[in-house]
């Protein structure tokens, strides 16, 4: 990929008029068969002291990033909290190697059977590499304005497992009330906490509001478009 740099001295070249606002007949020619398999789904990652991403030097490292925001793993934007829908939820087992062995993910599996059986089978020792619930959510950004902005996956291991567990049951106490998951309106921000390992930073979830019916039903159009049966083509 070319870096940012070339990419502005060679965009010097297509300098003339854009006229985007005439080009609206043609949104989605070319684009037909493109479905939401076909798209990357960006990742929320909430920093920390140690992560590269907010090191000085460190090639990794993105401008403004400080430990205890959170970032967009595709766009790189950073966030101290943002709005959100939460659309769906699953739970994987992850095996990690040691970060004292190079860190890593090896792998993600349905059971900790599972993951056991995947590292006999490539000779991996089980005293090498952690394997912790990784709970994600798959979430539906929104913007300033409260519009729907693009879906993202928030992981919530280790220390964010309880985190995850409690949003799990403020959502299970709306269905109770008839409000699917996807019918409220989130506040993601950032806590600081410690324990016996030291100072971190950790989710916090809040209940804003129900979501008007208008961004409901565009909740609504997302998890079918994200979980609609496929169907096989003629």
């Amino acid at each position: 990929m070319a870096n940012n740099t070339n990419v502005a001295v060679q965009a010097e070249k297509f300098g003339g008029v854009a006229t985007i606002e005439e080009r609206g007949d043609y949104v989605g020619r070319g684009s037909e068969n493109v479905t939401t398999d076909d798209l990357a789904i960006p990742r929320l990652k909430l920093l920390q002291m140690i992560n590269p991403e907010v090191e000085p030097g460190n090639p990794k490292q993105v401008d403004g990033a400080q430990a205890g925001m959170i970032m967009n793993s595709v766009t790189e934007e950073l966030y101290t909290s943002l709005f959100l829908i939460n659309l769906s939820f699953t739970k994987k087992i992850v095996v990690w190697r040691k970060r004292k062995l190079g860190g890593g993910m090896v792998g993600s599996y349905d059971t900790e059977q599972e993951a056991l059986d995947a590292l006999e089978e490539q000779g991996l020792a089980v005293k090498d590499h952690d394997i912790s619930e990784n709970p994600t959510h798959l979430v539906l950004l929104l913007d300033d304005e409260g519009n729907p902005k693009s879906v993202a996956l928030l992981d919530m291991p280790g220390v964010k497992v309880k985190k995850s567990r409690i949003w799990n049951t403020l959502i299970n106490d709306e269905e109770k009330q008839g409000n699917p998951r996807f019918g409220c309106v989130w506040q993601l921000g950032v806590v600081s906490e410690s324990n016996s390992s030291g100072n971190f930073f950790n989710y916090d979830v809040s209940l804003v509001a129900h979501a008007p019916d208008e961004l409901y039903e565009q909740a609504v159009e997302m998890y079918s478009a994200l979980f609609a049966p496929k169907t096989e083509a003629a």
